[in-house]
């Protein structure tokens, strides 16, 4: 087994596939783990720095101190680094688990797959910044994602957040997981696509359950 690339895995699922199943030992996975959970972090952190998310920091910005103020935005930042630290390793192990229980392949296989979806969602988080500095695209407005249809149909606010978590990248990793899930545990693609959409589903729910909460106050 060749040690992972994540690019060549992400773009290239159809040999990569062949390679993971094959391969008796699979090199530098924790390596890479960590480099991505740590990148999650950085991107998370930088967000906050150009102040996404913050918006009801700007609001209180004549009612308190600036020194006031600038201490509550330097831990909204940490906050959101910690977020995304915890983003990170959740979106790899919590799908590499979940995928681990219904076969008797190896973890660090399932754990390889969520290395190469890990970058499609780190690139949307990436894309919003100046989606959201530029032009002051919020995430339910993001042109990738249902969010917009979604304040068309309903005022719901916890649907809005649903729908909007559901985007063209959210998509792209899906057809990872399923490609490579589908060849490592040889199970028929209805099965696959139930569990692949499954766990996906309930990182929707809890994604739209933290901004429906504003879950960044409390960091």
């Amino acid at each position: 087994m060749n040690r992972i690339h994540v690019l060549r895995g992400l773009f290239y699922p159809d040999l990569y596939t062949y390679k993971l199943r094959d391969s008796e030992y699979v090199p530098g996975v924790w390596k890479n783990t960590t480099m991505l959970v740590l990148l999650s972090g950085l991107i998370f952190g930088i967000s906050a720095y150009f102040g996404i998310g913050s918006e009801y920091l700007s609001k209180n910005l004549t009612a308190v101190s600036r020194e006031n103020y600038e201490l509550q935005k330097l831990l909204f930042m940490i906050g959101q680094l910690i977020w995304g630290l915890f983003y990170g390793v959740a979106v790899i192990f919590i799908p590499a688990l979940f995928f681990w229980t219904f076969s008797d392949i190896e973890l660090k296989k399932f754990v390889t797959v969520q290395l190469y979806v890990m970058p499609v969602l780190l690139l949307e988080k990436v894309i919003n910044i100046p989606l959201a500095t530029g032009i002051g695209l919020i995430k339910t407005s993001s042109p990738f994602s249902l969010g917009v249809i979604a304040q068309y149909i309903t005022n719901n606010d916890f649907i809005i957040y649903f729908l909007a978590a559901i985007t063209l990248f959210k998509i792209w990793a899906i057809f990872i997981e399923y490609k490579y899930i589908k060849m490592l545990t040889g199970k028929r693609p209805g099965i696959v696509l139930l569990l692949v959409i499954g766990i996906n589903l309930i990182f929707w729910l809890f994604s739209a359950l933290f901004s429906f909460i504003q879950f960044e106050k409390i960091l």
